[in-house]
């Protein structure tokens, strides 16, 4: 299980950057220990690149 979490985030990384897997981790940990505050951090983290366009 560890090694399927570590590349669905190293693929998370790759594809949507740091702030996405920062955010794929805070949503995974907030799930496991049941808290919902880390849990939607994370959602947020983890969409927020998808919608906010990069560069200037």
């Amino acid at each position: 299980m560890p090694l399927i979490t570590l590349v669905i985030e190293q693929y998370v990384q790759w594809r949507l950057g740091v702030t996405a897997a920062l955010g794929l981790t805070l949503l995974i940990a907030g799930l496991k220990a049941e808290n919902a505050t880390c849990a939607g951090i994370g959602g947020v983290l983890l969409v927020a690149p998808a919608i906010v366009p990069a560069g200037g």
